[in-house]
C-alpha cells in the first residue's frame, strides 16, 4: 500500500535550502486512480479511537488492538524493523558460519549473496520511503501522545514504544509536539492526572537509543523544556510521595547529564568553504538538483544565519533567567531545586560569559545547607573563574640561546647540554628578585628531554603581564561579584566551616574540584584573599581530624599552583607562611591523611619549574627518616616526598642524588612499612635511567653505580654456602654476626624496590639484577607455602617478576650464562629455582629466544643436563621444563635427542643390595640410577609434551618406557606417572591414536594401561 497522504507541515525550521525528503524508486509503482487503503483504515481507527477513550476507556484490548494499527499505519512498508532486524542478525551468523577466509572476505556463495541483496532492498524500504513530516503524522502522533498519557499503564507503555519509533522516524516532528507533551507539566493546568503527569514524563525521557525531547540538540527546544520540567515541581499532580514519580525525575535529570553535549551558539560558514561548495556544484559531475545560489541569496544566508545566532544568544541568556527565576521560588521543592541546578552548571561554555545574575547565585550556593547544592557550586564557581582569567602575554625564545649558544643536538632523548639550564641546580636558584627576574621557567615538563617545540614560547616579563592586585573598581562586574563574597569573614568562616565537615566516613578523598576552585581564585585575584584564609589554615593544619587536614591540603595546593604569575615579593612571603604549615602538617599526619597529603603536594607540583619550588623540595629534603613520630610518620615524608620528586622526572637529578645519598644509610630498616616506601622512592630515583635507542646516558643516579655498593654490604651472604634466616634482632651484635644481621636488612629493602620496580620502570636493568640473582636462588624456596617468612616470599616474588622481564637479544646468552653458573650451585634450592625461572623467562621473550639458535641450543644443553641431577625434586622439575618447551616447540624432538634419552636408559644398574631387616634408610643412589633415571624422566617428557595426539616417535618411545615399568624405585613410578597421564590425555580419542600403533605394540600397551581383573 502506498504511504499515507497529507500537507506537509510548514515552517518548522527556517531554511533558505530545500529540506523535503528525497525520493529513491524502491521498485514498487502505486496506482493512484485507487483509493488509498491505509488512508481509509486511518480515518476509521481515529474515530474509533475517539469514541473508545471517550464512553469506554477501560477496553484496553481494543486500544492494544488501536496502537498495533496505528504503528503499522505509520511505520509497516512490507516489513516490521524488528522482523527486519531478526533476519539481518540471522544472516549474520549464517555468512560468519560459512565464510571461507583462505579466499578472503568476500568469497561467498550465491545463496548470501542474494540475501544480502534482499535485505539491501529491504533496508532501503524501511529507512528511505516516509520520512517527511505531513499532516497525517500530525494527528496520528498526537492520538498517540493522548493514549501515552492514558489511565492504564500497559496501555501508555505500548503507546510510548510506537511514539518514540515515530519520532525517530519523521523529520523535525520533535518541534511540533514539545508543545503539546509541555500542556501536561504545566503547574496553571488543574485537570491534569497523576497518569497523564507520569505519562507525559516518560515521553520526555524516551527509551534507550532512542529520541530524548528533554535533551535535544536545539536552544529553541531546551529552552522550553528545561524550565518546564523544573516548573513542574509546583503542580498539583506532582507528588515527592511517590516513588515511580521520583524516580523518573532521577532519570530524567540523569539522561540530561549523561546525554547533553554543548550546543553552539555562533554558527558561521567560511569564505573559502564557500568557495569550495560553489566550484563543486558548477563542475556539473553530478549535476546538481538546485540551481546555484547568487550572490543576493549568499548575502540573504548569511544575514539569516547572524539573525539566528542572535536567537541563541537570547535563549541562552532566556534559559538562564527562567531557571533562576524558579531556584528564586521559596515554593520550589527541593527535589527541583537541585534538578535546576544542574541544568544551570551544563550551561557553563568557553566561548560565552555566564551572567552576573548566576554568577552571584552560584557564588551564594557554595554555602548553601544542600550537600548536592555546595559540590555543584564548587565545580561551577571553579569554572567560571577559568571564564575569567585574564590572558597572560607569551613571547617566543631561543633554547640555544639559553643553552649558551651550543648547537642542538637531533634526534637524541635524556640529558643535553641543550637541556642542562631546566634542571634543577642549587647553586644557582632564584633566591633573589633579580635571579628570580632573570629566570627562564620552562613549566611543562616533557619539553626539552626529547626535543624542543619548533616556536618555545613561555611568560613574558611580569610588566608586560595583567595588573596584580586589582581594585574593586578595576575589576570586572563578575569579579566584583566574588571579590565582595570572599572579602567577607561570615562568608569565609561559613565557607571553610562546610568544606571541613565530613562527607562519607572513610571514603572521602582529596577532591580536584575544591582544588581547581582555589587555584581559580588565588590565579585571579592574588593574594588579596590570603589573609583572611591564613588563621584558618594555620587552626585547620594543628588539627589532626581527617575532614579538617584534608580541607587545609586541598587550599594549599590550590594556593601552590594558583601562584604561578605572582611576583617574586609576594611568593616569597607565601612560603615563609607555607613552609611551617607544612611542617605542622607532616608532623600531625595520620593513616587517613598522608594519601591526600601526598596528593597535595603531587598535584602541586605536576606542570611547575622545579626551580620556582625550591622551598618546597629542600623543605621536603630535610630529614625525611628522622625517627620523629616513629616509622609511619617516617613512611608518610617518603611518600609526600615521592609524589613531588615523581612529578618533575628528569628535572631534578641534584635532589634524586642528595636523596639516594641520603637513604643509602638507612636501607637496614627494622621497620618493614619503611622499607617498603624506600622501595617504591628507589624505583622513582631510578625510573629515568633507562636503556633505550637514542637516549643519552642519565645524569640522575644509575643502577649500576648503586648495585655495586649495595652487592659490597651483601658479600656476609653471597660469600657464605650455610642458609640465609631471617634472624634480624633489635639489638647489635659483635663481629661478623652483625654484619651479617645488617645484610639480611639491607637485602629486604632492595627485594621491595626490585619488587616496586618491576612493574613501574620503563625498561628492566637486567646486568644489574643479574649479580643479584645467585642470591635469590639461594633463598627463595621451592613450596609454595604462605607460612614463610618475608625474606623467602619476597624473594621468590622478586625471582618470578624479574623472570617476567623484557630481554634484549643482547642480554640473552649474559642471562643464561649466569644461570649457567647458578645451576653448579651446591644448593639444590638453587638448581630447582633455576628451572622455573627458565620457562617463565623463555615463554615471555619465546620469539626473541627462537631467533637465536646458540640461544636455543644452551637452554637444551642447560636442561638436559639438570636432568642428570643428583636430586630427584630437581630431576622431575627438568623433566617438567622439557615437556614444556616440546610442547611450545621451542624445541624439538629430533633423532640425537631420543638416541640420547634411549641412551640413559640402557645404564647398568648395579646390583641390589641385601639391606638389614627393619632398616628405614636409604641408600644414597648411585649415579648410574641417576644416568637411568634421567633417560625415563627424558622419554616421560617426549610423551607428555603430546597431550592430544600421537606423533610417529611415541609408539616406539612407550615400548622403550615400558620395559622400565620394574626397575627400582623412583624409576617405576615416573613409569606408572607417564603411563597414567598419557591414558588420561588420550583416552577420549583413543580410536583414532590406536591407528599409530602396531598390533604387537596395542598389545603390550593393552597390558600396561588395563589393570588386571581381580576376578580373573
Amino acid at each position: 500500500m502506498p504511504a499515507l497522504k497529507g500537507e506537509t507541515i510548514p515552517k518548522l525550521v527556517q531554511s533558505m535550502v530545500n529540506l523535503d525528503e528525497t525520493t529513491l524508486y524502491t521498485g514498487v509503482e502505486y496506482d493512484d486512480t485507487r483509493e488509498n487503503y491505509r488512508d481509509a483504515v486511518c480515518r476509521v481507527m481515529r474515530q474509533l479511537l475517539n469514541y473508545i477513550l471517550e464512553h469506554s476507556e477501560d477496553d484496553t484490548k481494543s486500544l492494544f488492538s488501536i496502537i498495533k494499527i496505528i504503528s503499522d499505519l505509520l511505520q509497516f512498508k512490507g516489513s516490521h524493523k524488528h522482523e527486519f532486524d531478526s533476519r539481518w542478525k540471522s544472516f549474520n551468523l549464517v555468512k560468519k558460519s560459512m565464510e571461507n577466509r583462505l579466499h578472503g572476505r568476500k568469497q561467498h556463495i550465491r545463496a548470501l549473496l542474494i540475501d544480502r541483496v534482499m535485505l539491501q532492498h529491504e533496508l532501503r524500504k524501511l529507512t528511505v520511503e516516509g520520512c517527511q513530516y505531513r499532516s497525517i503524522h500530525r494527528e496520528l502522533m498526537r492520538d498517540l501522545l493522548r493514549l501515552s498519557t492514558s489511565t492504564y499503564s500497559q496501555v501508555r507503555t505500548r503507546a510510548q514504544n510506537v511514539l518514540f519509533t515515530a519520532l525517530g522516524t519523521y523529520n523535525f516532528c520533535c518541534r511540533d509536539l514539545i508543545p503539546h507533551v509541555l500542556e501536561f507539566l504545566n503547574p496553571d493546568t488543574s485537570s491534569v492526572s497523576q497518569q497523564q503527569f507520569k505519562g507525559a514524563l516518560y515521553c520526555f525521557l524516551g527509551n534507550h537509543g532512542g529520541v530524548c525531547l528533554a535533551n535535544l540538540h536545539d536552544w529553541d527546544c531546551i529552552a522550553l523544556t528545561w524550565p518546564a520540567i523544573v516548573r513542574s515541581g509546583l503542580s498539583s499532580a506532582m507528588s515527592l510521595e511517590k516513588p515511580s514519580i521520583v524516580r523518573l525525575f532521577d532519570d530524567l535529570a540523569d539522561k540530561i547529564h549523561r546525554q547533553y553535549e554543548t550546543i553552539g551558539i555562533d554558527f558561521a560558514i567560511e569564505g573559502e568553504c564557500s568557495t569550495v561548495a560553489k566550484r563543486l556544484m558548477i563542475t556539473g559531475n553530478p549535476l546538481p538538483k538546485e540551481p546555484v545560489p547568487s550572490e543576493e541569496e549568499v548575502a540573504e544566508g548569511v544575514k539569516k544565519q547572524e539573525l539566528k545566532n542572535a536567537e541563541c544568544v537570547q535563549n541562552y541568556h532566556q534559559l538562564i533567567g527562567d531557571l533562576l527565576e524558579f531556584l528564586n521560588n521559596s515554593n520550589m521543592p527541593w527535589k527541583f531545586e537541585h534538578i535546576a541546578i544542574g541544568f544551570m552548571s551544563l550551561l557553563l561554555r568557553d566561548d560565552r560569559l555566564l551572567p552576573p545574575s548566576a554568577v552571584t547565585f552560584f557564588v551564594k550556593s557554595l554555602n548553601h545547607d544542600s550537600l548536592y547544592v555546595r559540590k555543584v557550586a564548587i565545580s561551577a564557581v571553579a569554572g567560571i573563574m577559568k571564564q575569567i582569567k585574564r590572558p597572560h602575554k607569551k613571547v617566543p625564545i631561543s633554547p640555544s640561546e639559553l643553552c649558551g649558544g651550543k648547537e642542538l643536538s637531533g634526534n637524541v632523548a635524556g640529558d643535553r647540554q641543550d637541556n642542562k639550564w631546566l634542571q634543577y641546580d642549587s647553586s644557582s636558584l632564584p633566591r633573589t628578585q633579580k635571579d628570580w627576574d632573570a629566570c627562564v621557567f620552562v613549566e611543562k615538563t616533557h619539553w626539552g628531554y626529547y626535543s624542543w617545540p619548533r616556536k618555545l614560547m613561555i611568560y613574558a616579563p611580569l610588566e608586560e603581564q595583567p595588573k596584580q592586585n586589582l581594585t574593586r573598581e578595576e575589576m570586572t562586574e563578575r569579579e566584583q561579584i566574588i571579590f565582595d563574597h570572599f572579602s567577607d569573614p561570615v562568608f569565609i568562616n561559613q565557607f571553610i566551616e562546610f568544606l571541613s565537615l565530613e562527607e562519607r566516613k572513610g571514603k572521602d578523598k582529596f577532591s580536584p574540584r575544591r582544588f581547581c576552585l582555589f587555584k581559580g581564585l588565588f590565579r585571579n585575584f592574588g593574594d588579596i584573599f590570603l589573609p583572611l584564609l591564613r588563621p584558618h589554615m594555620e587552626r585547620l593544619v594543628a588539627d589532626s581530624h581527617e575532614s579538617k587536614q584534608r580541607c587545609v591540603a586541598e587550599i594549599i595546593s590550590g594556593l601552590i599552583r594558583g601562584s604561578k604569575h605572582w611576583s617574586y615579593a609576594k611568593v616569597e612571603k607565601l612560603w615563609e607562611l607555607l613552609c611551617p604549615l607544612l611542617r605542622t602538617a607532616l608532623s600531625n599526619i595520620t593513616i587517613e591523611t598522608y594519601a591526600d597529603w601526598g596528593t597535595c603536594i603531587a598535584t602541586a607540583c605536576e606542570s611547575r619549574d622545579p626551580r620556582k619550588l625550591h622551598w618546597l623540595f629542600e623543605l621536603l629534603m630535610e630529614s625525611p627518616v628522622n625517627g620523629e613520630g616513629g616509622s609511619f610518620v617516617d613512611a608518610c615524608r617518603l611518600y609526600v616526598l615521592q609524589g613531588g620528586l615523581a612529578q618533575q622526572e628528569w628535572r631534578v637529578p641534584e635532589l634524586l642524588h642528595r636523596l639516594l645519598q641520603y637513604l643509602e644509610p638507612k636501607l637496614t630498616q627494622v621497620y618493614k612499612n619503611v622499607r617498603e616506601r624506600i622501595g617504591s622512592v628507589l624505583t622513582y630515583i631510578f625510573m629515568i635511567d633507562v636503556n633505550l635507542p637514542c637516549t643519552q646516558p642519565t645524569t640522575s643516579p644509575r643502577i649500576s653505580d648503586f648495585t655495586e655498593r649495595i652487592l659490597l654490604q651483601l658479600k656476609p651472604l653471597t660469600e657464605g654456602d650455610e642458609e640465609i634466616q631471617n634472624h634480624v634482632v633489635e639489638e647489635n651484635e659483635v663481629g661478623e654476626q652483625d654484619e651479617r644481621t645488617q645484610a639480611i636488612k639491607l637485602l629486604k629493602t632492595v627485594l621491595k624496590w626490585l619488587i616496586a620496580s618491576a612493574g613501574r620502570s620503563f625498561s628492566t636493568a637486567v646486568p644489574e639484577q643479574l649479580r643479584l640473582l645467585p642470591l635469590l636462588f639461594k633463598i627463595a624456596p621451592v613450596e609454595n607455602d604462605d607460612s614463610y617468612d618475608e625474606l623467602k616470599r619476597d624473594a621468590k616474588t622478586c625471582l618470578s617478576l624479574m623472570s617476567q622481564g623484557l630481554l634484549y637479544p643482547e642480554q640473552i646468552p649474559m642471562v643464561l650464562m649466569g644461570l649457567r653458573e647458578i645451576a653448579g650451585s651446591s644448593s639444590w634450592h638453587a638448581r630447582y629455582t633455576v628451572l622455573t625461572y627458565l620457562q617463565i623467562m623463555v615463554f615471555y621473550n619465546l620469539f626473541t629466544f627462537m631467533n637465536d639458535q646458540q640461544s636455543v641450543n644452551e637452554v637444551r644443553a642447560l636442561v638436559v643436563r639438570l636432568l642428570e641431577d643428583e636430586q630427584l625434586e630437581v630431576r622431575e622439575m627438568a623433566a617438567t621444563t622439557l615437556s614444556g618447551f616440546l610442547q611450545c616447540n621451542f624445541l624439538s624432538m629430533d633423532a640425537p635427542m631420543q638416541a640420547h634419552f634411549e641412551a640413559l636408559c640402557k645404564t647398568r644398574l648395579p646390583k641390589k643390595r641385601k639391606r638389614e631387616l627393619g632398616s628405614t634408610v636409604d641408600t644414597i643412589p648411585s649415579a648410574d640410577l641417576m644416568r637411568r633415571h634421567a633417560g625415563v624422566l627424558g622419554l616421560s617428557a617426549c610423551i607428555l609434551s603430546s597431550p592430544y595426539d600421537v606423533p610417529t616417535w611415541m609408539p616406539q618411545l612407550l615400548m622403550d618406557l615400558s620395559a622400565h615399568l620394574n626397575d627400582m624405585q623412583p624409576i617405576e613410578m615416573t613409569v606408572k606417572k607417564t603411563l597414567s597421564n598419557f591414558r588420561r590425555t588420550h583416552h577420549d580419542n583413543w580410536q583414532q591414536h590406536k591407528q599409530q600403533f602396531t598390533d604387537d605394540q596395542l598389545l603390550v600397551l593393552t597390558d600396561l594401561l588395563v589393570s588386571p581383573c581381580y576376578y580373573a
